[in-house]
């Protein structure tokens, strides 16, 4: 369980570094201020990007790295908790952090945030319910039956 955690939380250590550094260096092009009409577009379309990264990660996650129910789960709690606690740091440092952005910026990024994290409780949680597993495969029709056991054909 310690090296699950270990693992989860390099993992969602390394998701916040990427989704920063994305921002960091497309954020100025992909961020609408909230006050002009596209700010909802683009809101969506970064949103369902996350989500389908979230997908990805949590199917990973679930069906890779640890079979067990509820892994994709622990990720979605863990990285959430490591994510909101690291951005906490970046919004209040936001004007050294993002340069680059203007005030309306900081506000679209804060919502993608908001949300973003709100889906990342959400998708792995559904991707655990939503994958099932393995129990033990059923006997095939075909397979001859063990000793002791008789079959339809030997009356």
């Amino acid at each position: 369980m310690l090296r699950q955690t270990l693992i989860l939380t390099g993992l969602g250590l390394a998701m916040w570094a990427v989704s920063l550094l994305f921002f960091l260096l497309f954020g100025d092009w992909l961020l609408v201020n909230t006050e002009e009409s596209g700010f909802g577009s683009s809101l969506f379309l970064l949103e369902a990007l996350t989500v389908l990264v979230l997908i990805g990660i949590s199917l990973v996650v679930r069906l890779r790295l640890f079979r067990e129910p509820g892994s994709a789960t622990r990720l979605g709690f863990i990285s959430t908790l490591i994510g909101l606690l690291l951005n906490t740091i970046v919004v209040w440092n936001r004007d050294s952090v993002f340069t680059k952005f203007d005030e309306g910026q900081h506000q679209a990024f804060t919502i993608w945030m908001t949300l973003a994290y709100a889906f990342f409780l959400l998708v792995p949680a559904i991707t655990d319910r939503l994958v099932r597993t393995k129990d033990a495969p059923p006997v095939q029709p075909s397979e001859p039956a063990p000793e002791g056991y008789e079959t339809e054909s030997a009356e």
